[in-house]
């Protein structure tokens, strides 16, 4: 029974988290616009590995943004692909779409990125996926969010293309709510997450911050980590772009397996993360699901616990729901709901499991295998 009563300590403290973050997604304003012909020009930057599936259908998108070709430059960086990757992106060179590859002693997100800014013409930097696709708003609304705030850094919406099964519904529910914390989160100034498959900054912060220097010997972060960076060297200049307009589509992984390899490598960057808020955060959200997965264990042995096991989650989900639901309604996915409490005993066993495996686990990123 203490675990019950540590439980419900921490459904009260995650309660108030939860609650704050809705109040801080209602009070987010909206930027005004302006016109097309007064925004800075970016360079779009697509860090790509193994892409022949998906890179073709990106390039489509970003080619038909409705700020004009004059306005921005497509720069595809390739991180060593052994498919077809290379011999699509050329097709486009036509239309503009510059092409580059990593030098065989190089390799990595970072290390691609890094290489697209050093070749980009532009003072704005603007990161997405090679598996994304984009609305012909998307970076119009974001450099539009960017002229009315001057941000150094924006973060905005990513969420996943389909939900074709279990596996899909599951991923698209906890990236929701990822997204949700992270924008009211940045929108309030509390601390800082991001995606990079969706994220803009200047090339003066990036290179006044050092890029990647001393976060470079993590596998992954070079979003969150690189923002952490920038906001501490430009306090007050990092913003969220909330607007549905700007949101990013990406494909949601296929198999169990791939879905656990990216959560390990999310929560491998947790380890390095600067912010107390954010590191509290995840410590009662660890804590609590962990609670609950000693009780779901227990009640095997002890049946008596079943009750108090599912009082206690049932207390968790009903913490959760109107912001859920929310965050559906902003993405477009309110059919997700109807899933929201079936998938939640299963939610405690993967945060408890990802989270773990996240400190001591290497992982499998596109081929490679990385710590």
């Amino acid at each position: 029974m203490i675990l019950f009563y540590i439980g419900c300590v921490f459904v009260l403290l995650y309660g108030l988290i939860i609650a704050r973050a809705e109040l801080d997604l209602i009070q987010i304003r909206s930027t005004s616009a302006v016109p097309i012909s007064d925004l800075e020009k970016a360079s779009v930057i697509v860090p790509v590995r193994n892409e022949e599936r998906y890179i073709g259908r990106c390039l489509e998108g970003l080619l038909a943004q409705d700020c004009g070709a004059d306005g921005y430059e497509i720069v595809v960086i390739d991180d060593g692909s052994e498919d077809r990757t290379a011999e699509i992106v050329q097709q486009y060179s036509h239309r503009g779409v510059r092409y580059a590859r990593l030098e065989e002693e190089k390799h990595g997100k970072k290390a691609a990125l890094s290489k697209g800014i050093a070749l980009a013409t532009h003072s704005i930097i603007i990161t997405t996926d090679a598996d994304c696709t984009h609305p012909t708003t998307w970076l119009s609304t974001l450099l539009h969010y960017r002229n009315t705030t001057q941000a150094e850094l924006i973060a905005a919406p990513v969420r996943m293309r389909t939900e074709r099964n279990f596996l899909e519904r599951f991923q698209s529910l906890d990236f929701l709510s990822l997204q949700a914390i992270t924008a009211a989160a940045v929108s309030a100034k509390r601390f800082n997450l991001c995606n990079g498959a969706n994220l803009l900054y200047t090339r003066s912060a990036f290179r006044y911050v050092n890029g990647f220097q001393g976060i470079d010997h993590v596998a992954s972060g070079d979003d969150v980590l690189l923002m952490e960076k920038i906001a501490r060297a430009y306090p007050g200049k990092v913003g969220y772009c909330y607007q549905q307009a700007a949101i990013v589509d990406t494909e949601p992984v296929s198999s169990w397996k791939e879905f656990f390899q990216q959560r390990i490598r999310w929560a491998g960057k947790s380890t390095v993360f600067q912010s107390g808020w954010i590191k509290s955060v995840l410590l009662v959200v660890y804590v609590l699901n962990l609670i609950l997965f000693s009780m779901m264990i227990a009640s095997i042995a002890q049946p008596r616990l079943i009750f108090f096991t599912v009082l206690l989650l049932a207390a968790k989900a009903a913490v959760e729901y109107s912001f859920m639901s929310r965050a559906a309604r902003f993405f477009g996915k309110k059919e997700l709901m109807k899933w929201f409490i079936p998938v939640q005993p299963m939610y405690v066993l993967y945060i408890v499991g990802s989270a773990t495996m996240g400190f001591f686990k290497s992982y499998e990123w596109k081929g490679r295998k990385v710590r």
